[in-house]
């Protein structure tokens, strides 16, 4: 094994990279910054000079994670003029990476997650399309919610896209 030399570059960013490792496979209340330090091979203080305690470590790793969703969400969303169409990829998007990430989505989950910018723009798309009056911002939380719901009610191999994106519409 070859020995880390003490001062290391970008420790913040091993950390937290431990952190979510630990975070996916063991869930947010067994993170350990004393076992971070082991692993990294740092003293506990190095890991405490960037990080004081466990709780500015996770709003960390909140920031991290609901960037992170919120990115998935936008992935291939703008591939079709279609607004039907983007809805699909968002909600699909969502759920692969709660399949991929159930630890990180049940963490975010834990505190207030505010409807993306995103969403609120393809279902204020989607409104124009269908001739609707625009969608309000508590209209784009309502959407938020359920989706937030399906995530956490079922599992991940019994939700339709097409099932969500039709009650979505019905929201509407």
């Amino acid at each position: 094994m070859t020995k880390l030399p003490y001062h290391r570059e970008n420790l913040a960013a091993a950390i937290q990279q431990q952190a979510r490792q630990q975070l996916e496979t063991a869930g947010a209340e067994q993170l350990s910054l004393r076992q971070i330090a082991r692993f990294l091979a740092v003293t506990p203080a190095a890991v405490y000079r960037h990080f004081p305690d466990k709780a500015s470590l996770l709003a960390a790793l909140r920031t991290e994670i609901t960037a992170e969703l919120t990115a998935t969400l936008r992935e291939n969303v703008l591939d079709s003029a279609d607004a039907t169409t983007m809805l699909q990829h968002m909600v699909s998007n969502l759920l692969t990476y709660a399949d991929q990430h159930p630890q990180a989505v049940a963490f975010v989950l834990t505190a207030p997650l505010p409807a993306p910018v995103s969403l609120t723009t393809v279902l204020t798309l989607y409104a124009t399309q269908q001739g609707q009056t625009t969608v309000t911002p508590q209209t784009g939380r309502t959407v938020w919610t359920f989706l937030v719901g399906v995530l956490v009610q079922y599992p991940q191999d019994q939700v339709i896209v097409n099932w969500v994106v039709t009650a979505i519409t019905h929201l509407l």
